[in-house]
């Protein structure tokens, strides 16, 4: 049986082999579930630790989509994202806009520092019932006004006059809302023309 002295030998030796190593743990984003042909401010996030599971700081971390199938691409247009992780080891990337084909997809992952490389994956779906998520970039369109809004937008922009014209020309034929004033434009009338003639000088 090995004596004591051997075991804590043998367990200071391989602890710089241990230290030395990089592993990726998933911190932020598995198995999420995202709206196809939208804009996603889900961040997918990593920690790079050593052996001993500390953070390594100023490792790169470089993220990368499919090719083909499903997929997206990142905020700068392209299928790779690389960064470097912070003094605890952390890195992430969000605002990922994802492809209209539904189905799973791996996000790899890979860390390297000081000749040291690690992998990891990320599972991803883009399921065609899941609705697009807020709080991102977003195009945004002018609705059509409906009731009270619809023509207090028009006498904004138009004002009074354009605001009469569009009222009296409105194709639904519908009264104004209750509480909103149309304008009322008077065409200017000429009475019964009159003549006076003064005492002769």
């Amino acid at each position: 049986m090995p004596s004591k002295q051997f075991i804590l030998g043998f367990l200071l030796s391989i602890a710089p082999l241990c230290a030395d190593s990089l592993s990726i743990v998933l911190a932020e984003g598995q198995h999420a579930v995202v709206a196809r042909s939208a804009f996603s401010a889900r961040r997918f996030a990593v920690r790079v630790t050593d052996g001993s599971g500390r953070g390594v700081a100023n490792a790169t971390v470089h993220f990368r989509l499919p090719e083909q199938g499903p997929s997206g691409a990142f905020s700068s247009g392209l299928k790779t994202e690389s960064l470097v992780t912070d003094g605890q080891g952390r890195a992430g990337v969000y605002g990922i806009t994802w492809n209209g084909i539904p189905g799973a997809l791996i996000l790899m992952v890979s860390a390297v520092s000081g000749g040291r490389k690690a992998e990891a994956a990320i599972a991803v779906e883009i399921s065609p019932a899941a609705k697009a998520e807020g709080g991102g970039k977003r195009a945004f369109a002018v609705k059509k006004g409906s009731g009270a809004k619809k023509w207090l937008i028009l006498a904004a922009v138009g004002g009074g006059a354009m605001a009469g014209l569009a009222f009296a020309g409105g194709s639904s034929g519908a009264a104004a809302p209750a509480g909103v004033v149309a304008p009322i434009v008077t065409p200017p009338s000429i009475g019964a023309p009159s003549i006076t003639v003064g005492r002769p000088q």
